[in-house]
């Protein structure tokens, strides 16, 4: 699982208590039959104080797969799943510039 290995590289337990990011999420739009693209803001604090914001944007793939059981029906009523993510930080408009 991508998310996962994420979560196990970043640790973010580590930073509980010192860091905080807040999320807005700025649009959804549909990309295809069966994804969407995502874009958010995150805010990011440290010890309280503002460290810095950054525009990232994700591509969701999706599929349905209708509940069967009461069990899947209780986790996941409507059957929407992700299949598929990709996500990546929008550069600001002089990062990568060369001089």
């Amino acid at each position: 699982m991508v998310l996962n290995e994420y979560a196990r590289a970043a640790d973010p337990f580590s930073r509980i208590g010192k860091e905080s990011v807040t999320v807005q999420v700025s649009s959804v739009t549909r990309a295809s039959d069966t994804s969407f693209n995502v874009r958010w803001t995150e805010t990011r604090f440290v010890n309280g104080a503002l460290d810095r914001t950054e525009r990232w944007n994700a591509v969701i793939s999706t599929v349905l797969q209708t509940p069967r059981t009461e069990q899947r029906v209780r986790k996941n009523p409507l059957g929407i799943y992700v299949n598929g993510l990709a996500w990546s930080r929008e550069l600001e408009g002089n990062e990568g510039a060369k001089p």
